[in-house]
This record gives structure tokens, C-alpha cells and sequence, in this order.
């Protein structure tokens, strides 16, 4: 997973690639935001793209 900061509005997410890869039948996966709906990052693949907030998460290191 990439972590990123969304440009927008400020807030973490990370995305990623998941699924199997074959050949032909790519459309464009999007990583939007998850908060305020900006696209972060775009790519052709056979794969699906999965994003998810990390601004609500409770932190463990307490």
C-alpha cells in the first residue's frame, strides 16, 4: 500500500493494487480520496484499485 496526503484537503490515505494480472480488458483504476473525493493517483491495469482512510484510525503506540 502508498501512503499518501491528499493535496486537497490534507488528510492520509493509502491505496493500493489488488487481484490478478492478465492481458488485454485494462480500464483506469482511480485512488480518490476517501474524504473529500480528489484523485490522487490513476493508472491502466487489470487489477482493481483499493483505498483506504487512514485519518480515523485510533492510534496503537498509547
Amino acid at each position: 500500500m502508498e501512503e499518501v496526503v491528499c493535496k486537497k484537503c490534507g488528510k492520509r490515505f493509502e491505496y493500493g493494487l489488488t487481484g490478478p494480472t492478465y492481458p488485454g480488458g485494462k480500464d483506469r483504476e482511480y485512488a480518490d480520496c476517501p474524504y473529500c473525493g480528489e484523485t490522487a493517483y490513476s493508472t491502466m491495469t487489470s487489477q482493481i484499485m483499493v483505498v483506504h482512510g487512514l485519518e480515523d484510525e485510533v492510534k496503537k503506540d498509547k
